[in-house]
């Protein structure tokens, strides 16, 4: 099996250029870098990463925790994350914690102990509970003395100095209810994100605040809260139905729950947008599927992916900055759940 010596005799160069080269802790000319490389790509060299990170500090690999492989939301999340880390040379582990605290906490536990250079995390941790909150100030020092971890948050700013790319959620909200507002509903129902959240609460607040700004008062009786899956949005839906809400619009803080929402509502013989306009958030793939095709205010999930590795790139490279949150851009999308004349088109764009 060939190793560093080999790869520097065939490339003609010494041995600590090759460690500059694979470890990428000092600049090495373009045309020295591309014949270490070749030299590799022949002797078929492996490079031991646990060796490799205990010489440099550095493993190149970086842990990823989200709380679902299957919720439609993280899919283009982890894309973008996957060809961002491709382009920065970072290897990503993926870890599943269901929506759990304790299981989140065991993954930062255990890429810690794995020495990897740094974790994307998209935590369901509450800082409003004392043990969630201490937890979140703690990831702001993960690592050892001898080597620290950063961390970046995806959707949530979490704790004073932990990096996070981020949606406005408040002025997303904001825009959905704005379209409703602007085709004449003013009896809008709200399908709840889970308010132990602060995304929840966000969305929460931007229904309130342009319910305010078109001075139409607040009834929690028009409110409903799920958890972000189709069944809760379903439930609701039902709820509200047999409580006899006054309504002609619903709002439901994710495209999930919009689109059981619409099921309960279809069930029930309303037509969707003659008799109810309806619009999510967030604009998953299947919200162009669904019949009526469902409105919703776009988040991209693909960039946030992107922004994240980019982000925690950085942050590795110069462990001192100060915190940056990245807040990226959101756009309304016109279907056919709020207007006839909405967009119709598929979509499998994860």
């Amino acid at each position: 099996m060939a190793g560093i010596k080999d790869v520097a005799r065939r490339a003609g160069v010494s041995i600590a250029t090759v460690s500059n080269v694979m470890n990428k802790r000092k600049p090495v000319s373009a045309e020295l870098e591309a014949k270490v490389w070749e030299a590799v790509e022949d002797l078929n060299y492996e490079v031991n990463p646990v060796g490799r990170g205990l010489k440099s500090n550095r493993t190149n690999q970086i842990g990823v925790i989200v709380p679902s492989f299957s919720q439609v939301y993280f899919p283009a999340i982890l894309q973008g994350i996957h060809e961002a880390a491709m382009r920065f040379g970072y290897n990503v582990s993926v870890f599943e914690t269901n929506g759990n605290v304790e299981n989140e906490k065991k993954y930062v536990g255990l890429i810690k102990n794995s020495w990897m250079d740094g974790i994307i995390l998209a935590s369901y941790a509450n800082i409003e509970n004392k043990s969630e909150r201490e937890y979140i100030w703690s990831l702001s020092d993960v690592g050892t003395s001898k080597k620290k971890i950063p961390v970046v948050s995806l959707e949530n700013i979490l704790g004073p100095s932990i990096d996070a790319v981020i949606v406005d959620n408040q002025k997303a909200a904001e825009t959905a209810m704005g379209h409703l507002l602007s085709l004449g509903h003013t009896q809008i129902l709200h399908i709840a994100a889970p308010q132990k959240f602060t995304i929840g609460k966000l969305r929460m607040e931007g229904y309130r605040n342009a319910l305010k700004e078109a001075d139409i008062h607040f009834d929690p009786d028009k409110v409903c809260e799920g958890d972000f899956s189709p069944i809760s949005g379903f439930n609701c839906m039902k709820f509200l139905l047999e409580r006899k809400a006054s309504f002609t619009a619903v709002f439901a803080a994710n495209d999930q729950m919009a689109i059981g929402a619409m099921r309960a509502l279809l069930d029930k013989g309303v037509r969707i947008p003659e008799d109810v306009a309806i619009i999510g958030l967030d604009n998953n793939f299947p919200s162009t599927l669904v019949v009526p095709s469902l409105s919703s205010v776009n988040f991209p999930k693909f960039d946030m992916g992107s922004k994240a590795v980019e982000l925690l790139s950085q942050r590795i490279l110069e462990p001192v900055e100060k915190r940056s949150v990245v807040v990226l851009d959101t756009e309304l999308v016109v279907r056919k759940s709020t207007s006839r004349d909405g967009d119709n088109r598929w979509s499998l764009d994860w």
